[in-house]
């Protein structure tokens, strides 16, 4: 549980401040590394958990950076993130985890953004 506290402070800290992203890592080996992870705070002792959580902070920058960049260019953005985003971590790795099997090979960057998507759209 610790391990998820973690990553949720990792996350938050990630989704507070708009960047660039690379695509990187994908919701398949997202969930490997989730679910082969120790349920306390020695997880971050692993380098696999510490990739994952830099990935998953580096989908949230991106969906971040594209909202931005569709406000510069005029458009109306495919979502409307809130100043600041509460996910528990129980929410993040439930929701890589409910990835349909057939599109677990799409970049968390791509997952992050089908979320925010229908979690934040634009009214």
């Amino acid at each position: 549980m610790r391990v998820l506290a973690v990553f949720a402070l990792l996350i938050a800290l990630a989704v507070a401040a708009p960047a660039a992203a690379q695509a990187g890592m994908t919701v398949r080996e997202f969930n490997q590394i989730a679910a082969d992870a120790p349920r306390d705070a020695s997880a971050f002792l692993r380098p696999s958990v510490r990739r994952a959580a830099s990935a998953m902070e580096d989908a949230f920058k991106a969906a971040r950076a594209e909202e931005a960049a569709a406000r510069r260019a005029g458009r109306t953005p495919p979502f409307c993130l809130p100043a600041r985003i509460r996910l528990s971590p129980d929410q993040i790795v439930a929701r890589m985890a409910a990835v349909p099997a057939a599109r677990q090979n799409q970049s968390l960057t791509q997952a992050v953004r089908a979320w925010m998507v229908e979690r934040f759209p634009c009214r």
